[in-house]
C-alpha cells in the first residue's frame, strides 16, 4: 500500500508536503530523481537527480525541468530508458485514443474523409492507373491487407465500381474537357477503330490543342462501336463528339489511316530473315492491332495498290466547316506511310537476305541459350528482343549485333561450335548499308511521335531530308544494296508525290490514294512556324527552285492570315499572290459565330473586306523579322509572341496538328493492356469507362 504523505512546515514556515518514493507520479521523475515534495503555497515540486544530486524543480505536475535536466546532463540514461518505454508500450499493444472512444466493431460512414480517401485511391491507384482488377475488392488476401491499413474502414465492392464511382469520374472528366475545349480556339483530332479480344470495336478520338503554350492532348472519347462500321454510324458518333464538346468551328485537321492503302502499317512489318525468329517467340507487346472500315479492301496485287480516286470525307464535311479546296480536312498519319515506304524496301531486301538471318538466329541464340547470353554479358554486350509488331526494335536487334566486335563474337561462337553464325567481312559491310539505308526512317518514325512538341512541322523537312539521304547513298560507288535503295526512293516519290510536286521534284504520274492529301500547304507553312527550321530546309534545293518554294510559303503566310481573321467564303479564293500588283484583294467572308447568323438577301454586300497592301508589307515585315532571329529554340515564336502576333495566332492554329495518329495506337495500347486474356469477360461499358480514365487520369 503506498505511503501517505506527509505534511510539515519547514524552517521559513511555508508548508511542505513529503512525496514517497512508492506513489504513483510520472514515470521518469520516479526512475531518476528522489526526495520529492512539493511547495504547497507555490504549487511547484522539487526533487533531488539521483545521478548528480541536483535539485530540479518545476510547476506542479509539470515535468519538462525534469526532461531538460535529464537530455542536457544525462542525455545516454535518458536515451536508454526511452528506447525501454517504447518497447514496452509496443508490447503492451496500448490502445489508441481514438480506439478508446470508437469501439473495433464500428466501421468508418460513407461520408468520413478517411473512407473516401482510401476509396478513391482503390479507384484511381489501383484500378484504373495499374489496371488491376475489378475483383481486387472481393479478394480475401486484399481485404486482410485493407484491415491491416485501417480496421475501421469499409471495403467498396465491385458492383459499387462500376455503377456509382466509375461513371461519376467520367462524368467529371468530360466536364473538366468540356472547359477546355472552350478555352481552346483550335483544336486537331486523330481517330480510329479498334477491336478488342472478343472482336468488340470500338471508336477512339484524340483531341490536340495548345494551352497557354503548352502542347496538350486528351482521349475526349472511347465508346462501343457495334454491327458494320458504315459511313452512318461513324458520322453519327463522330457528330455527337462534336456537339458535346461543341468544336464545329474549331477543327483544323483530322489525322486518320483508314485509307483504303493506309491499313494495318503497323502489323507485323517483319525484317527478311525474322521469319524464323518469331516463330516459337511470344511478343512481351500487347494487342495493339486496330481495325478498321470493312468497307475498304485491302488486295495483295501490287498492280491494283497504285490508286488515283479521292478519299471520301463526307462523312465528316457535313458535320464541320468545309475546307478550302487547296486544304484538307483529313489528313494521312505520316508514320504510317513512312512504314508503308518501309514495307516496299523490305521487299527489295534479298541482297541481304543471308546476313538478315544470321542477325536473327543470334537474336533468338541470346534469349535462349544461357551460355551464349552469359557470355555476351561478361564482356559487356547484349542483344535486345526484337518485337514483330515493331520494325524498328528489329532494326535495333541488327545495329546491336554489328556493333559486337567480330574478335568478341567470333571467339565466342567459336567456344560454342556455332560456326555458321559467323558474320563474315561481306556480312558485316552488307548489314552496316542496311542500317544506314533505314537509320533516318527509325528516327524519323520516333520522333513524329511525340505529343509534347509540333510534330507536323517535321513531315516536309523529313521527307526530303530522306529522300536526299538516299540519293547520296545511290549515288555512293560502295552501295552494294543498290536494289533496296532504289526501292525505297521510288515508295517515297509515290507516296508523297504531293508534297514532292511543291519542290518540282519528277514523281510518278499514278500515286496512291493519300498520296495527293500531302500537298496540304500545311506541310509548307508549318515548318515556318518552328524556329528549329525556319526556312532552313530548304538550303538543300537549287537556288531558283528555293526562291520559288519561298515566295510561295510567304504567300501562304499571307493568305492562311487573311482566312484566319477574315473566314473567306467557299466560293471566293483570294489571290493573294495578285495583290502587291492589284493594290488590294476583295475577299469575302463570312461571319463565323453561329449564334449571330442571319438570313441575307445579298450577303456579299454587307461582308465584303480588303486586305490592302499596306496589311500585306505589314504582315511580310514582320515574317522577314521573325526570320533574321539567331534563336533556333522550338517555342520561339511562343516567348516573344508580343513581337510576332500574327506568326503565333497562325502557330497556335496550324502547330496543333499532329503529324501522326500515334496517339489514339497509345490508347488502343492502354486498352489492350485492360483487356488482358485473364480478364476477357470485361464488358465492353466498362473497357470504355476504364480506358477513358486511365487515359485522361491527369484530370481525376
Amino acid at each position: 500500500m503506498a505511503t501517505i504523505p506527509a505534511l510539515f512546515k519547514n524552517n521559513s514556515d511555508v508548508p511542505v508536503v513529503v512525496i514517497p518514493d512508492d506513489v504513483q507520479c510520472s514515470s521518469l521523475v520516479k526512475e531518476f530523481f528522489s526526495d520529492l515534495y512539493i511547495t504547497m503555497e507555490k504549487n511547484r515540486w522539487t526533487a533531488k537527480c539521483k545521478k548528480c544530486s541536483l535539485p530540479i524543480s518545476d510547476t506542479l505536475k509539470t515535468t519538462s525541468n525534469f526532461v531538460k535536466h535529464m537530455k542536457n546532463k544525462h542525455q545516454h540514461m535518458y536515451g536508454e530508458w526511452k528506447n525501454t518505454q517504447v518497447s514496452s508500450s509496443k508490447e503492451n499493444d496500448q490502445p489508441k485514443i481514438n480506439n478508446i472512444f470508437s469501439p473495433d466493431s464500428e466501421k468508418y460512414s460513407t461520408a468520413n474523409k478517411r473512407q473516401q480517401q482510401l476509396t478513391n485511391s482503390i479507384i484511381q491507384n489501383l484500378i484504373i492507373n495499374m489496371s488491376l482488377p475489378l475483383s481486387i475488392v472481393d479478394n480475401a488476401s486484399f481485404k486482410h491487407f485493407m484491415n491491416d491499413v485501417d480496421p475501421k474502414y469499409k471495403l467498396i465492392n465491385r458492383r459499387d465500381i462500376t455503377r456509382s464511382y466509375l461513371p461519376v469520374l467520367h462524368k467529371k472528366c468530360v466536364s473538366k474537357l468540356q472547359d477546355i475545349c472552350a478555352r481552346s480556339n483550335y483544336i486537331s483530332l486523330t481517330l480510329d477503330i479498334w477491336s478488342d479480344r472478343r472482336l468488340r470495336s470500338y471508336f477512339g478520338i484524340t483531341l490536340h490543342t495548345i494551352i497557354n503554350d503548352i502542347y496538350k492532348s486528351f482521349l475526349i472519347s472511347f465508346e462501343r462501336l457495334e454491327g458494320t462500321h458504315s459511313a452512318d454510324k461513324i458520322a453519327a458518333e463522330f457528330d455527337r463528339v462534336i456537339q458535346l464538346y461543341n468544336l464545329k468551328d474549331k477543327v483544323v485537321r483530322l489525322i486518320t489511316d483508314n485509307a483504303s492503302n493506309n491499313l494495318a502499317a503497323f502489323d507485323n512489318i517483319i525484317l527478311p530473315g525474322f521469319e524464323e525468329y518469331f516463330e516459337d517467340v511470344v511478343d512481351d507487346q500487347l494487342d495493339t492491332e486496330s481495325s478498321s472500315d470493312e468497307e475498304t479492301d485491302i488486295t495483295s496485287n501490287e498492280s491494283k495498290r497504285l490508286q488515283t480516286h479521292v478519299v471520301d470525307d463526307s462523312i465528316y464535311q457535313t458535320t464541320l466547316n468545309p475546307t478550302a479546296e487547296d486544304e484538307y480536312l483529313r489528313l494521312p498519319c505520316f508514320a504510317h506511310c513512312l512504314q508503308l515506304v518501309v514495307n516496299d524496301g523490305i521487299k527489295a531486301s534479298n541482297p541481304a537476305l543471308s546476313s538478315l538471318k544470321k542477325v536473327a538466329s543470334l537474336a533468338k541464340l541470346a534469349h535462349t541459350s544461357t551460355i551464349f547470353s552469359e557470355k555476351l554479358e561478361k564482356a559487356n554486350y547484349s542483344i535486345p528482343k526484337a518485337n514483330r509488331t515493331r520494325w524498328n526494335s528489329q532494326f535495333h536487334t541488327v545495329k546491336r549485333v554489328i556493333n559486337i566486335p567480330s574478335s568478341t563474337l567470333n571467339t565466342i561462337l567459336n567456344d560454342m561450335k556455332k560456326n555458321d553464325l559467323i558474320l563474315t567481312t561481306k556480312d558485316r559491310k552488307i548489314l552496316e548499308d542496311f542500317t544506314s539505308l533505314f537509320e533516318l526512317f527509325n528516327e524519323a518514325t520516333v520522333l513524329t511521335q511525340g505529343e509534347t512538341y509540333a510534330t507536323v512541322s517535321f513531315v516536309a523537312p523529313t521527307v526530303l531530308g530522306i529522300l536526299f539521304d538516299l540519293e547520296r547513298e545511290l549515288a555512293s560507288s560502295t552501295l552494294t544494296l543498290v536494289s533496296l535503295c532504289k526501292a525505297l526512293i521510288a515508295s517515297i516519290k509515290a507516296r508523297f508525290s504531293g508534297l514532292l510536286r511543291h519542290f518540282e521534284i519528277e514523281v510518278p504520274s499514278d500515286s496512291y490514294c493519300m498520296s495527293e492529301r500531302f500537298s496540304d500547304p500545311i506541310f509548307l507553312i508549318s515548318p515556318l512556324f518552328d524556329a528549329r527550321f525556319k526556312l532552313l530546309w530548304l538550303e538543300s534545293f537549287h537556288t531558283i527552285v528555293k526562291l520559288r518554294v519561298i515566295e510561295k510559303i510567304r504567300n501562304m503566310f499571307v493568305r492562311f492570315f487573311c482566312k484566319l481573321t477574315f473566314y473567306t467564303a467557299q466560293n471566293v479564293q483570294a489571290d493573294v499572290s495578285n495583290a502587291g500588283e492589284q493594290g488590294g484583294t476583295d475577299i469575302i467572308t463570312k461571319n463565323n459565330d453561329s449564334s449571330t447568323k442571319r438570313k441575307c438577301l445579298f450577303p456579299y454586300l454587307h461582308e465584303t473586306k480588303k486586305v490592302s497592301s499596306d496589311d500585306k508589307s505589314r504582315l511580310l515585315m514582320e515574317l522577314d523579322s521573325f526570320l533574321c532571329e539567331e534563336s533556333c529554340e522550338e517555342n520561339l515564336l511562343f516567348d516573344k509572341k508580343h513581337l510576332y502576333p500574327c506568326l503565333y495566332q497562325l502557330a497556335l492554329k496550324y502547330l496543333s496538328v499532329p503529324a501522326t495518329s500515334a496517339s489514339i495506337e497509345r490508347i488502343f495500347s492502354q486498352s489492350g493492356f485492360i483487356m488482358r486474356p485473364h480478364r476477357a469477360s470485361l464488358t465492353a461499358k466498362n473497357v470504355c469507362l476504364l480506358t477513358f480514365l486511365k487515359c485522361n487520369k491527369m484530370l481525376m
